[in-house]
C-alpha cells in the first residue's frame, strides 16, 4: 500500500503543465496535493516512508529465517509490524485530510473529517496502551534475567549460537 501511495498520492498527479502567463505553475507528473495541502503534503510523504520502510524491514526479518521461540527477536519482529501499522494509519488519516479538505465543501464532509480523524487517533491510543503494556512486560524479562545472570547468559549464549549458524563464524 505505501509502494502505491507513493506512486500515486491523494489527489493524483498533474497529466500535463499547467502554464499561467507563460510561467509554468505546475509539472505534469507532480503531485496535486503538493499543491493544494502543502500543510499536509510533507507529513503524508514522512508517515508513507517510515511505513514502507518498516515494512520492508518486517519482511526482510520473516525472510531472514528468525527463530520463532526467541523472545527478543520475536518482540522486535512486533515492534516493526506495530510502527508499519501506525505509519500506515497515519498516511490514510493526511490521505483523507486531504482528499476531504474542510474549507471547500459543505458543513457535512467536516463530520466525517472529523470522524475519520478521530477514529484514526482512537486507534493510535490503542495501539499505544498495547505498546506500553509490551513494553512493561519487556522490561520485567529483563530485569527478571539481570537477577538470575545464568539464565541470561543461556539465553544469549542461545541467540549467539543461532547467528554465528547462520554466517559459520567461529569464535
Amino acid at each position: 500500500m505505501a509502494y502505491q501511495a507513493g506512486l500515486n498520492p491523494p489527489g493524483g498527479v498533474w497529466d500535463s503543465d499547467q502554464k499561467e502567463n507563460g510561467i509554468i505553475q505546475y509539472l505534469a507528473g507532480t503531485s496535486i496535493m503538493a499543491a493544494n495541502y502543502p500543510d499536509s503534503y510533507p507529513k503524508f510523504w514522512k508517515y508513507n516512508t517510515v511505513s514502507f520502510l518498516a515494512s520492508l524491514s518486517t519482511i526482510f526479518l520473516l525472510m531472514s529465517g528468525l527463530p520463532k521461540g526467541k523472545k527478543v527477536l520475536t518482540w522486535i519482529l512486533m515492534a516493526t509490524m506495530w510502527v508499519t501499522i501506525t505509519f500506515m494509519a497515519l498516511t490514510y488519516l493526511e490521505s483523507m485530510v486531504a482528499i476531504l479538505y474542510v474549507g471547500q465543501y459543505p458543513e457535512d464532509v467536516r463530520q466525517i473529517t472529523r470522524v475519520v480523524k478521530n477514529s484514526t487517533y482512537v486507534w493510535i491510543s490503542i495501539v499505544a496502551i498495547v505498546f506500553l503494556v509490551h513494553t512493561i512486560r519487556f522490561l520485567a524479562f529483563v530485569l527478571r534475567n539481570v537477577k538470575n545472570p545464568q539464565k541470561l547468559k543461556k539465553q544469549i549464549s542461545g541467540c549467539v549460537s543461532w547467528c554465528r549458524s547462520r554466517v559459520n563464524i567461529k569464535i
